[in-house]
């Protein structure tokens, strides 16, 4: 039997199979983990060497059942040089690249494989953008069970091959991972065990051990930086301090802090209270955040609700600065992220601006992939690589026109601009600043012996115009 609650009614079920919608109002079910079993759990000494050290917080499954390709217990990194750069003192990265697959979705293939096995299923279904199908095949393939993976078109390619590589059957449906999802829940895949992971509530106690390991490995903390897509991992990993906190292991649950990309920020326009149009133009979503390109995320109210409840804030990062954290974070800090991940990074000074986050505060910024499942990734940084002349100068102004757009009313002086940016000189960034000045693209006040620059109406129109350049192409 599996404990259930609901997150809108709060009625609680106990149900032999997997249901994700309660049976009363129809809203989201999650797992309901009893305050004891967490405070045993914790008084019990562990060393927390695998995943399944973890097996006491989840719904019982016989150990006979267990299935792990050494998922979980992934690094949490202090930062060598960026938290430098911003001058924040106690900046973190949960690396969830050292999983399995390289993405944070073992934690959760780990759990509901081993639960498929317990129920004897000899076939899984999974529809996904790419992270869970990809970590679904591997622990199907493990175990011997057949594997469906239903997936749109739009992709990133290193995911499709770890699926194909596993021995999975893919099915294509839709442009976006919506079509795909809804398409999971057709009644010819009755006899499957649901891998998809808005259908499947088991996914969130997976992904929720990112929580416990947190604490574990540094302590209590003050926010935690999550990409969005369906929201799913954020509420995840809200739901798992929830829990830390009822059972008194923590004091506090930290600010949740939710990124999206500007191409597709479903769940930050509703935020800010953005009523989106549907139209034909952006029928077509061009993202290289494949990984989190979602029309409708399903955990979006709940999302919205962890990040109320806890200070925190959902905001949007341009396509163009979530690239180039990517290729810096790589450089300064020796992690490669796909793009999804480099948002968290990204996001750092948008949020240091906003004052969101203090240079004191202890944060994390979660990085859920590898940027080798993205070979455009590879493609771009070997592109930059070779980049010369007029393509150069338009892609470092882009840059100093991004970092000046995050910088909100009061605006930003260049020698900050050269600490966000690092590689490129002073001078030249007040050179580029002139140019950008004398475009009207930017405008300058004085404030004692500090310049600083703002962006203008023109210019927010220009940056527009070349991030729809960047998605396009």
């Amino acid at each position: 039997m599996i404990p259930y609650i609901c997150t809108n009614c709060a009625k609680s079920f106990e149900l032999n199979s997997i249901v994700y919608k309660c049976p009363n109002c129809n809203g989201i079910l999650w797992v309901k983990t009893p305050k004891v079993n967490v405070q045993n759990f914790f008084n019990q000494e562990r060393k927390f060497t695998n995943f399944w050290d973890f097996r006491d917080i989840f719904p019982e499954i016989n150990q006979d059942f267990i299935v792990s390709l050494g998922e979980g217990i992934t690094p949490c990194k202090p930062s060598k040089k960026l938290g430098k750069i911003w001058d924040i003192k106690n900046l973190y990265f949960k690396d969830e690249t050292h999983n399995p697959t390289n993405s944070f979705k073992d934690r959760a293939a780990a759990l509901l494989i081993s639960h498929a096995r317990s129920l004897d299923y000899n076939k899984v279904l999974c529809a996904s953008n790419g992270n869970q199908g990809a970590s679904i095949a591997a622990y199907a393939s493990l175990e011997g069970i057949k594997c469906l993976n239903l997936i749109p078109e739009k992709i990133d390619v290193g995911k499709k091959a770890q699926m194909i590589a596993y021995n999975s059957k893919i099915k294509s449906k839709g442009k976006y991972s919506d079509e795909a999802i809804q398409e999971a829940l057709n009644p010819k895949y009755k006899n499957y065990y649901q891998c998809t992971p808005e259908y499947n509530p088991l996914t969130i106690e997976g992904q929720k051990t990112i929580s416990y390991e947190l604490i574990h490995q540094i302590g209590e903390i003050d926010g935690v930086i999550i990409p969005m897509g369906s929201g799913g991992l954020l509420v995840s990993i809200w739901k798992g301090f929830k829990e830390l906190k009822q059972s008194k292991q923590i004091s506090k649950v930290p600010k949740m802090i939710g990124v999206q990309t500007k191409t597709s920020s479903p769940i930050v326009n509703k935020y800010n209270k953005i009523k989106e149009q549907i139209t034909k133009n952006n029928e077509n979503i061009n993202s290289y955040a494949l990984g989190i390109l979602v029309k409708e995320p399903f955990y979006q109210d709940l999302a919205l609700k962890a990040i109320k409840e806890t200070n925190g804030i959902a905001l949007a990062i341009q396509e163009n600065l979530m690239l180039s954290s990517a290729e810096e974070f790589a450089s300064k800090e020796g992690i490669f992220a796909e793009p999804a991940s480099a948002l968290t990074i990204a996001a750092l000074n948008s949020l240091l601006q906003e004052k969101i986050i203090k240079k004191d505060e202890k944060i994390v910024c979660l990085i859920t992939g590898s940027g080798l499942k993205t070979p455009y990734m590879l493609e771009a940084l070997s592109s930059r690589a070779k980049t010369a002349g007029m393509g150069g100068i338009l892609s470092t102004k882009l840059k100093i026109l991004s970092q000046i757009s995050l910088s909100k009313e009061k605006g930003i002086y260049g020698s900050k601009i050269k600490e966000l940016m690092g590689t490129i000189s002073l001078p030249a960034i007040y050179q580029h600043l002139k140019e950008l000045e004398e475009k009207e693209l930017i405008v300058r006040r004085k404030e004692g012996k500090n310049v600083f620059y703002t962006i203008t109406n023109k210019g927010k129109k220009v940056l527009e115009a070349l991030e729809t350049l960047i998605a396009l192409f």
